[in-house]
């Protein structure tokens, strides 16, 4: 099963979180990427919300942030080591990842 179709990516009120919406405080928001792009340059668990992650790419030569939160901590904390393991990849190759073995 591949990263972006694990059942756990979708919050039981039915939001998908992969890819994460992206952002940034110095593009206009209609600039902002949409879907998997850039290169993930750094994964981060919020220390006080244990089921969100941020994430941080850059794309076109700016700076984004997304933010995934999570139903299931254990599951945040897999893919918080996953995103870790795969630093400078792309995106796009992040979500074909295999990850059945969570299952």
């Amino acid at each position: 099963m591949e990263f972006r179709n694990h059942p756990l990516m979708t919050r039981r009120s039915g939001m998908k979180i992969w890819p994460p919406l992206w952002s940034s405080t110095r593009k206009d928001k209609k600039d902002w990427p949409n879907g998997e792009v850039g290169p993930l340059q750094q994964a981060w668990l919020h220390e006080g919300l244990d089921t969100c992650l941020f994430l941080f790419i850059e794309y076109n030569g700016h700076q984004y942030t997304g933010s995934m939160y999570f139903d299931d901590i254990g599951f945040c904390y897999d893919i918080d080591t996953i995103l870790k393991s795969n630093l400078g990849r792309p995106i796009k190759e992040i979500g074909d990842l295999d990850v059945s073995y969570l299952l």
